[in-house]
């Protein structure tokens, strides 16, 4: 028999088609949850519903549409692993970086999780957990990715908002802060499955709400 908190729920991982995403993904099936994945591509994995979408190119219309829509409003367990990267200078940064990096990196997982509540406080149920960036559990000087570690930063707020304000209606919200798992400072880079395992881990217990793991092998 099955005790987890995610067997027989509906989960829904954004970002789920590929990296940590998709591990995340692959544990919440094996472990009994109905999981669905968004992504431009189908991974093609047992146990996977795809939903085919393009946040790059249609923005956050994807949220508003379909099938996304409707398992967003019907899911217990959310997860936004989603999330672009921009490695540049701030003088270096151009407009279009910005709008790319406060629209998915804050503004999507934000809308996600807003639609994602509706349905969550009729259930009385729910467990959300977001993907920041390595070590964004406050704001720090960066050289070179200032736009992508402010938005990512920012969802913060979010985590601490949901877990203040919604957790009386037994929905937790928290979020993994992942290291590197690729071009890592030497003794830092972390596995993708080991991260997940951890993001797993996190969605499972219901006394965690606001917290941030940092699984990043102590990097800073």
């Amino acid at each position: 028999m099955n005790n987890s908190f995610v067997c027989g729920k509906k989960a829904l991982v954004i970002g789920g088609t590929s990296g940590i995403g998709l591990c995340v993904s692959k544990i919440l099936a094996e472990k009994g949850a109905a999981v669905y994945v968004c992504g431009t591509h189908n991974p093609e994995v047992s146990g996977l519903n795809f939903i085919s979408c393009n946040f790059e190119h249609n923005g956050l219309q994807e949220l508003e549409h379909g099938q996304l829509k409707i398992i967003l409003e019907e899911c217990s367990i959310l997860c936004v692993c989603y999330g672009p990267f921009v490695q540049k200078r701030l003088h270096d940064t151009t407009f279009k970086d910005w709008q790319r990096m406060a629209l998915l990196d804050y503004a999507l997982p934000g809308i996600a999780v807003s639609k994602a509540l509706v349905g969550m406080m009729k259930k009385k149920l729910g467990s959300i957990l977001l993907f920041g960036g390595t070590r964004s559990e406050s704001p720090r000087a960066c050289t070179t990715n200032a736009a992508y570690l402010g938005a990512k930063t920012g969802l913060d707020v979010i985590v601490k908002s949901v877990a203040r304000e919604y957790g009386i209606y037994g929905i937790c919200c928290n979020a993994i802060l992942p290291g590197f798992t690729s071009n890592a400072p030497e003794g830092y880079l972390s596995d993708p499955f080991q991260i997940a395992e951890k993001a797993v881990y996190v969605i499972e217990q219901r006394d965690l709400n606001g917290v941030f793991l940092n699984v990043d092998y102590g990097w800073m």
